[in-house]
């Protein structure tokens, strides 16, 4: 474990870099939104919704990036491909309803971008890309005939329609830098607007014919033979990627936009994990480097992790306290909703078949719950405070902070009046009301309501949020001081921990003018991103 102030960091570059260089070499979010990782907290194509995303690559270098899309419940994924971005380049796509726009079944993804992807959607398919089921409703099949399953399949007791891929978050991931006039780097350089060689990096990950040797660069060659032909493995995955979303409803006429938060020295340098389309990896859990970088009131605290974890990347996400801004005001048709998504969670909590851990395993901390078909969602207590804009919080009439009613609200705890506040999906969709109603839907985003057999409210619902009547705007603190991500062996008489959930999102705001007339459209929406408060036990003797 190092501990660096600031002006330690700055003397350490005034009278050598290595200082410096420790310091930068550890997993941390960039506060100018460029790195290695891109995380996008939530898409959804639900409700008329549609989700716009964009990659940019701001290098002089092409890159290899692998793009995953991952539904919202249990974070099981109903997309992956390679994109293959030329130098300065920019990809976009949207997610929405084939259904509705008559290119397909379910929700999906529809791209008129030329930018080379294996495979290559935008030339083979028309730019058009169902999400698939597979990682959450694939029956048990015995593949060699023996009589017994040998694949125990992935149905982990969630919803199994394709519905539940209509909402989710994404990740990006840098899996190598292109080397610079290779063949690669020619065949994915956009000409005229469109890259030349988009069938032939398509080519070098099929399989080829049976009895053969591919010669380098031929047919199936980055499959079978050595996949970093074309790229500089020297440099390896550089960074300076950054990205955007935004929600878009053209019906109600409102848009909502975010940044994606940027995770930068994912890998140490030199690193270049390129892999085929629709490979599990890499993946948040694939990053090489095992120390993180955090601003813990004004320090900059560098842990050493567990090797092969999220931890250090849990770490750099991590918040003890997380705020945000509501408002509900009636006068101008307020609406309030908060994402908070968790993108570590599932290498945590899922032990169910298709999962990151093993039958009857515990859930690995800061996580508190596992997902199991017979449990399905993992639920994690907090409890949480609010004010109104003039300092007000609730009095004698009005239940306490904590008490409020939420839904879907945990199990009774022997012993304990209040469960407090619960997350139990991977990316929580938070609506804020006043009213105590229950819409089958939210009016923002559109996450739908979800009843369990018995018609009560499920778990894997959105989380209705009630404050009291008189509470229409102001601001909510959660807490999340009771949770703990331990670094490993003690050492030196330390034993480092974060405190808090590794969480990113943003509060969504709608309001509706009412006052103009002559049909004018007078719907307007934005995002905020939470903001937060971080503590860790770094430096700490052991009693």
């Amino acid at each position: 474990m190092k501990r660096k102030t600031l002006t330690t960091a700055v003397m350490a570059g005034l009278t050598g870099m290595a200082g410096m260089i420790s310091v930068a070499n550890a997993v941390n979010v960039n506060p100018d939104g460029l790195g290695q990782v891109l995380l996008y907290p939530y898409y959804t194509a639900r409700g008329g919704n549609d989700t716009l995303i964009s990659i940019v690559n701001t290098t002089t270098a092409g890159k290899a990036v692998k793009i995953r899309f991952i539904e919202a419940l249990n974070s099981r994924e109903v997309l992956d491909f390679n994109i293959y971005m030329s130098p300065f380049d920019v990809w976009t796509a949207a997610i929405t309803d084939l259904d509705a726009a008559g290119l397909g079944e379910g929700p999906g993804m529809i791209t008129a971008d030329t930018t080379c992807t294996a495979p290559y959607i935008f030339g083979d398919q028309e730019g058009v890309q169902e999400f698939l089921d597979f990682q959450y409703n694939a029956e048990p099949v015995d593949t060699n005939g023996d009589g017994t399953e040998d694949f125990a399949g992935t149905i982990d007791g969630g919803p199994t329609g394709i519905e539940r891929a209509a909402s989710g978050y994404i990740e990006i991931i840098e899996m190598g830098t292109i080397l610079a006039d290779s063949e690669v780097d020619v065949a994915s350089t956009h000409e005229d607007g469109t890259p030349p060689g988009c069938d032939f990096l398509v080519d070098l990950w099929r399989t080829p014919p049976a009895g053969t040797t591919p010669a380098e660069g031929e047919l199936g060659w980055w499959r079978v033979g050595d996949p970093t032909f074309g790229f500089d493995t020297e440099t390896g995955a550089s960074g300076g990627l950054f990205g955007a979303g935004s929600i878009i409803n053209v019906p109600e006429g409102t848009m909502i936009s975010y940044n994606a938060t940027a995770i930068d020295a994912f890998w140490t340098a030199g690193q270049t994990n390129h892999t085929d389309p629709g490979n599990l990896l890499p993946s948040l859990l694939s990053g090489d480097n095992d120390r993180s970088n955090v601003f813990v009131n004004g320090t900059v605290e560098s842990i050493d992790w567990t090797p092969g974890t999220a931890l250090a990347l849990n770490a750099t996400l991590t918040l003890a306290e997380l705020m945000n801004e509501y408002t509900l005001n009636p006068v101008i048709t307020a609406r309030t909703e908060w994402v908070l998504t968790a993108p570590t969670k599932r290498f945590h909590v899922d032990a169910a078949p298709g999962g990151f851990l093993n039958e009857g395993d515990e859930p690995i901390p800061p996580f508190t719950d596992t997902w199991t078909v017979e449990a399905p969602g993992a639920c994690d207590q907090q409890t949480f405070q609010f004010w109104d804009r003039e300092e007000g919080v609730p009095g004698e009439d009005t239940p306490p902070p904590g008490d409020v009613p939420v839904s879907p609200v945990a199990p009774p705890v022997p012993g304990q009046e209040d469960p407090g506040f619960v997350l139990c999906r991977e990316a929580n969709v938070i609506r804020f009301n006043n009213d105590g109603t229950l819409p089958e839907q939210t009016e923002i985003l559109k996450e739908p309501l979800r009843l369990d057999g018995e018609g009560e409210v499920d778990f894997l619902s959105y989380t209705n949020l009630t404050l009291p009547a008189e509470f229409i705007s102001g601001w909510v603190r959660f807490d999340f001081t009771g949770f703990e991500s331990v670094a490993g062996t003690p050492v030196n008489g330390t034993n480092d921990t974060v405190v808090g959930l590794p969480l990113i999102g943003f509060s969504a705001n709608t309001v509706t003018n009412g006052t103009l007339a002559g049909g004018v459209l007078a719907n307007y929406g934005g995002t905020f991103q939470h903001r937060g408060t971080r503590q860790s036990t770094v430096g700490e003797t052991i009693e």
